[in-house]
């Protein structure tokens, strides 16, 4: 090791705080760089699992190969394992339980050799898989929703048939036309019917734990017969390696075969799982969105680093240059100084880049277990619980190859510039410290009002800004990339929410069901166990705005109708929701707001008053959308030459936390109010010579504390009764959302802690370099009769003015780029409002960290002897 670096090393044993502060940095850095680089791996990795756990663990599936075909493939190579399934013909493919007439007795079955069976299954299971026509495996579900005692063992019988439904239809030319449509799946219909074939006994083999692949289509899987086997069929596939070639070669194998690749009936890719390994196609959510976002974020925390780290690097050089100008005087070479500051980096990287990697696993693998658990609970991945897959942190070798290189890229970087000022360093310059101060008498003149307000102190603080030149411009460009980031952060973050937080209705469960059943099913759900409340919520979707053509009398979308705030909101397409809503709910809302329920009963036959909810935000104080002038205009029902049906508005109203009617529609649509009976009425004179009425259907709505239990006593009761209805859980998408926007939030605040933390870290140690850099400034201060309480005024002085500086750049930027998301993100839908509460929070946590590294710093030095001070050769 020559002279240079053994130099480099002992100054940083000397200046440990230092030292440890700027591999802090380095290692908080690469910890987000890590953080990048798992995350994107892990959700790969997680991505592939859910996509064999829920389709099953298959590459490529060709339907309807004869044999030719099927020996095509199964000379092909490339190929690991095929798998073959039946397609059965629609008179028997569908079961019932004899004597049985509910849904839940009925299904189809899915026939599969046992390799194919073997692809198919993902799920814990009892006994073993079915070898040929007579045996079955059936899900636990299927026995335990049917009452059934059935066993592995047994033998059972089913009746074989066709299950569908029928429906009338108008064509296009007006004539009514009758059809019967197929049903495959297990979410049948309430009117559907079962035309029997025969019967057909079976043996039970096995019992089926919510197996995801199949039971999304049945609830019983069997083996092939003979005949099966010989006919058309299906063949799933397996490749024997995945690599970023295989959507290649699958596209390969589907032409040797002569498929259809523009047909999805006659093969389908698990593109799903084939993108968990990196092989894409230009349209894949990978290659248009997880990459190119992974890489802005990557680019983000480079630019942020090396702004941050080259100020540790930069006071590093100005302790060193008086040392390395000594050893440019004795021979040392540019290119020796040079590499001093590299090897400095390359030293403190050592160190740092380990350390940041072991802290970003740890960390995003603790994230990713507690939002993986938090995907998985709601259920948005159909099929997958908790004890079923995990979501956690993988780190495969690219990942390490990427973090490091990254991570060097960086450092690398933000040594650049010092070691090209290190190399300019001569021996005259370093001797006088010319380089160090250049300011003239006229640039560090302070204005008068400066002395007047903050005395001496306070002019010899604004001098010492002046003065320091480089230094104090590093300070104030810290504290003003902080501020900017954070409250970027949080704005784009607070931003999102608003926009897309849009579920959050009061209801949990929603029954759309003919209209002359409501009343009864609504008598009777209201005495059910866990029903807080049953209510009718009848809509109609309008969409004013935009490019819809509006030429019609008096219509909303005009900018007189709008208040300043929303100026701009008709530019773009926007929908108004139409909500019939219980008689005695509305008179209810009427009466609360003062105004005459009466005038909203007697709908003409070509319009309907409607009472609007001035609010788009949902949010209590919200801006008011409409002006007064909006009261009259009408919101077009039917936009054709024949019919120019419209709602009228007849009142506005405010928005009240406390009113749940008002969360009834997304907060992006406008919502306007009317009796249900009145909307019924409208319907009936506007189709009064179509057969609409007779179809006519009502939606009715649940609250509930325990959705899922109640949605399956619906569905039962449903079933039992007869009833035309379809019942949906609303409470899962809104945890769907709500779970969205929880992982957003983890990753996006993570990511802004960890950017402050470097920021912190360094504004730290930038002041602390800074000020133990001027000990002798501050002696000599001291000599002259400064006082220690003029001293700490100073400090506290210069403390103010650095925050200043920088929060006079940072906070208009901010609200510059707060805007512009706004305008970007927000659509005119949320109006722009800056959070004086955040910008409050922020201006002071400035100060208070500037304060405390100046008193921190201060601290270490008080107790520094004038003499001795001035006696010691420093900078």
């Amino acid at each position: 090791m020559n002279i240079v670096k053994k130099l480099t090393l002992r100054h940083l044993k000397e200046n440990k705080g230092r030292t440890i502060i700027t591999t802090l940095g380095i290692c908080v850095s690469v910890a987000m760089i890590t953080a990048v680089f798992v995350s994107i791996a892990s959700f790969m990795q997680f991505y592939g699992d859910a996509s064999i756990f829920e389709s099953g663990n298959k590459h490529a599936e060709f339907y309807y190969l004869n044999q030719e075909q099927l020996k095509t493939l199964k000379e092909d190579e490339r190929i690991d394992k095929i798998g073959l399934s039946a397609n059965l013909p629609f008179e028997s493919d569908g079961f019932m339980l004899p004597g049985s007439t509910g849904n839940a007795a009925k299904g189809n079955f899915y026939a599969g050799d046992e390799t194919n069976l073997q692809q198919m299954l993902t799920c814990q299971m009892d006994g073993e898989l079915p070898k040929d026509n007579t045996e079955i495996a059936v899900e636990q579900s299927f026995i335990e929703k049917n009452k059934l005692d059935w066993k592995i063992g047994d033998t059972v019988t089913l009746q074989l048939g066709e299950r569908y439904y029928e429906y009338d239809y108008e064509d296009e030319n007006g004539e009514m036309l009758h059809e019967k449509s197929h049903i495959y799946g297990v979410n049948g219909v309430s009117y559907e019917e079962f035309i029997p074939a025969n019967e057909a006994q079976f043996k039970i083999v096995g019992i089926l734990h919510n197996n995801s692949p199949t039971m999304i289509r049945t609830k019983i899987i069997r083996g092939l017969s003979a005949e099966e086997l010989a006919a058309d069929i299906n063949a799933a596939i397996t490749l024997k390696t995945v690599n970023t070639k295989s959507l290649d070669e699958i596209k390969d194998i589907a032409e040797k075969l002569g498929v259809d690749t523009k047909s999805q009936d006659m093969w389908r890719v698990n593109k799903d799982y084939l993108q968990s390994k990196f092989s894409i196609d230009e349209d894949s959510l990978i290659a248009t969105s997880l990459i190119p976002m992974g890489l802005i974020v990557l680019i983000i925390i480079m630019i942020a680093s090396v702004v941050l780290i080259y100020n540790s690097f930069g006071m590093s050089l100005s302790e060193r240059t008086r040392y390395l100008g000594m050893l440019g005087s004795v021979g040392a070479t540019k290119r020796q100084k040079k590499q001093s500051v590299y090897f400095e980096g390359a030293f403190l990287g050592i160190i740092g880049i380990p350390l940041g990697i072991v802290g970003g696993i740890i960390g995003i693998g603790i994230t990713l277990k507690l939002v993986g658990s938090k995907i998985i609970e709601t259920g948005m991945l159909m099929g997958i619980e908790d004890s079923s897959i995990e979501f956690k942190a993988v780190v495969p070798f690219w990942t390490i190859v990427g973090i490091v290189i990254f991570s060097l890229i960086t450092i690398f970087i933000s040594a650049v510039i010092p070691a090209k000022k290190a190399s300019a360093i001569t021996p005259v310059e370093a001797l006088r410290q010319s380089t160090e101060i250049k300011v003239k008498a006229k640039n560090v003149r302070t204005p008068k009002y400066i002395r007047k307000i903050f005395g001496y102190e306070g002019e010899l603080a604004h001098k010492n800004l002046k003065r320091n030149g480089r230094k104090s411009r590093v300070i104030t460009a810290s504290i003003a990339i902080s501020v900017i980031l954070f409250i970027t952060v949080n704005s784009f973050c607070a931003l999102f929410t608003r926009v897309n937080g849009d579920m959050d209705v009061p209801y949990q469960i929603q029954i759309n069901l003919k209209a002359d059943a409501s009343k009864t099913v609504a008598d009777d759900l209201k005495d059910m166990d866990n029903v807080d409340d049953v209510y009718t919520v009848n809509s109609q979707q309008c969409e004013v705005g935009g490019h819809i053509d509006n030429d019609y009398e008096n219509p909303i979308a005009v900018d007189d109708s709008l208040t300043n705030t929303y100026k701009g909101l008709w530019e773009k397409q926007k929908t108004i929701m139409i909500l019939g809503i219980d008689d005695d709910r509305f008179n209810k809302l009427c009466e609360d707001n003062g105004i005459d329920s009466s005038q909203y009963y007697h709908p003409t036959s070509t319009s309907c008053n409607v009472l609007m909810l001035n609010n788009l935000s949902r949010e209590k104080g919200g801006a008011g959308v409409f002006s007064k002038n909006a009261i009259g205009k009408n919101i077009y029902y039917l936009q054709n030459e024949d019919d120019e049906c419209c709602f009228t508005i007849k009142d506005l109203i405010d928005y009240k936390s406390d009113e749940k009617l008002f969360s009834l529609v997304p907060k992006s649509y406008f919502a306007a109010y009317v009796p249900a009976s009145t909307m019924f009425a409208f319907d009936n004179k506007i189709f009064e010579d179509d057969d609409y009425n007779t179809t006519q259907c009502s939606n009715l709505v649940v609250e509930t504390d325990n959705h899922k239990d109640t949605e399956e006593k619906i569905q039962t009761y449903v079933e039992e009764n007869s009833i035309e209805a379809h019942v949906y859980n609303m409470a899962a998408s809104m945890e769907s959302m709500n779970t969205l926007l929880f992982v957003l939030q983890v990753f996006v605040y993570g990511f802004i802690t960890l950017i402050t933390l470097i920021t912190v870290a360094n504004i730290i140690n930038t002041i602390s370099t800074s000020i133990a850099l001027r000990r002798k400034e501050f002696a000599m201060l001291k000599s002259v009769g400064t006082t220690q309480k003029g001293f700490y005024k100073m400090i506290c002085l210069e403390s103010l003015f650095y925050g200043l500086n920088a929060l006079i750049f940072s906070i208009p930027i901010s609200v510059l780029i707060s805007f512009a998301l706004n305008r970007l993100l927000g659509k005119n839908d949320v109006p722009f409002e800056i959070d004086f509460v955040l910008y409050l929070c922020v201006i002071l946590a400035v100060f208070l960290i500037i304060g405390f590294a100046m008193f921190y710093s201060i601290q270490k030095i008080k107790k520094d002897s004038i003499i001795e001070t001035l006696k010691q050769d420093i900078t």
